[in-house]
Parts: C-alpha cells; structure tokens; sequence
C-alpha cells in the first residue's frame, strides 16, 4: 500500500483537509485517469472515504498517516547516504534524540576529495560567515578553526564554544593570537571538559546543522552531515548541551586571559 509514491502522496495531501477530485489533481499534478486507480486502492483499504465527490481521510487513515509523515522524514535522512549510517556510531546520540532523527529533515553529505583533503567545505564556511550564533563542540583540532572563529567573533557573532583540553592547549600553544583574539573577545565564551566526549563535532547555528560522527570502528573522517532544516538546528541545540552536560567537569576561560 505504502511503495507507492502516488498513494503517500494522496495520503499526506489529504491530511491538511478534504479534497474534491479536481484540487488532487491540481496539486499533485496528476490527470483524472493516473490517480483514479490509486484512490479506488485507498478506498479499498478503508483509508479515505468519499462523499459527494469530496475525498478525505477515514479514522483509520488518519492514524495511519500520523504516524507515516515521521517515518517517511526518517528514510529521507537515513537515506542521504546509506553506507554513512551502516558505518558510523549512533550511539554516541542519546536515545530521546535518536528516537526524533526524523526532525534532521534533508540533510547532505560532504567528503572532500583527494585534492581537497585539509580544506573545510564551501558550503559549510558560507553558512557560518552569515550565522548570527554559533554553538560548537569539538574534540579535535582543525588548522582553519582559529582563525575562522576569531574573524567571527569580531564580525559580531556570538560563540558559545566547548573544546577538549588538548584542542585549547593547541589553540593557544600553536595559534596564540587567534586564540586571544577569541579569550578577550566579549562575543565569545570558551569552555574547556575533561571527560571523554561523546561525539567527534557538531556545529549548530541560526543558520544550519553540522554534524561529525566517529566509524564504528573507532576511526574518524573528514565528513560532514550538514542540514539547514528548521528543526534540525532545534535538534542539534539539543544535543550541543547534551554533549555539554556528560562531559561534566566543565570550566570557562576567561576573556582577560
């Protein structure tokens, strides 16, 4: 009932509010003879009724759809790259957002390519230049993360960033004028954990969501799943304190260091 394309479509149209036969047509760009077939199945299945030419959902079809716009968002994101989601660690994301991955909505997959191994993607440094307020947590060092976030910071954007130690003692032992451009700068608050992390990175702004994921084998590697979906940026503000709050032992570094 549900392989088809056509008759989900039907089902989540009529889910707004009942519709005669020429609206569905309208909308779904279809002619009389295509989508004819299809309803004569939903009726069938005693999922949508008719009357006096007006289509709408049946009891049962409405609780059938409540629970089919959830999981058809949940093959959308799983399916932007089925090899990345049978091979990465979902268990580094707590149960109660997992359970809501529907809500990462479209997401895409950047993986630089041979030529491009150290350069951070376009698409993900357009969306921070023009983000308003940034909230990362990472656990591992990037060459171009200093400077880009101390720019940011004096452009204005407000940071909220959580490092490992070994990534603040990099910061300010390999790039210390970044990293006093970013301590002393009232945009920024830096805070420092010292338990082990629970994911690699995520990126989550007013903007977009970026998330980094370790392999199930341990490893890690230079991808990025990035979505700009209203309540991805939501989901992934959940998980930034989530990750905030079980790597404990958190301290702030002060802006007059």
């Amino acid at each position: 009932m549900f392989f088809s394309d056509r008759r989900k479509e039907l089902l989540l149209l009529l889910r707004e509010e009942p519709r005669n036969i020429d609206t569905i047509k309208e909308l779904l760009n279809v002619d009389a003879s295509s989508i004819q077939p299809h309803i004569k199945k939903l009726k069938d299945a005693h999922l949508i009724t008719e009357e006096k030419k007006v289509y709408a959902l049946s009891e049962t079809g409405k609780i059938i759809v409540e629970n089919l716009e959830p999981l058809l968002n949940t093959i959308e994101v799983l399916e932007v790259d089925d090899s990345y989601w049978k091979t990465h660690d979902l268990t580094s994301i707590p149960d109660f957002l997992l359970d809501r991955i529907d809500e990462l909505g479209h997401c895409e997959l950047f993986e630089p390519d041979l030529d491009h191994m150290l350069e951070t993607p376009k698409a993900f440094i357009e969306n921070i230049l023009s983000s308003k307020e940034v909230f990362t947590f990472v656990s591992y060092f990037h060459p171009e993360a200093p400077s880009l976030y101390a720019d940011l910071a004096e452009n204005g954007t407000k940071l909220t960033l959580c490092m490992s130690e070994n990534v603040v003692r990099r910061l300010f032992s390999n790039f210390p004028e970044d990293a006093n451009r970013l301590s002393r700068n009232e945009n920024s608050k830096i805070f420092i954990y010292q338990k082990p992390e629970p994911i690699p990175s995520i990126v989550v702004t007013d903007r977009f969501l970026m998330l980094k994921l370790y392999e199930n084998n341990g490893k890690l590697r230079d991808q990025l799943l990035m979505s700009a979906d209203k309540r991805a940026l939501d989901w992934g503000k959940e998980l930034f304190w989530y990750c905030v709050k079980v790597t404990e032992s958190i301290e702030e570094k002060s802006h007059s260091q």
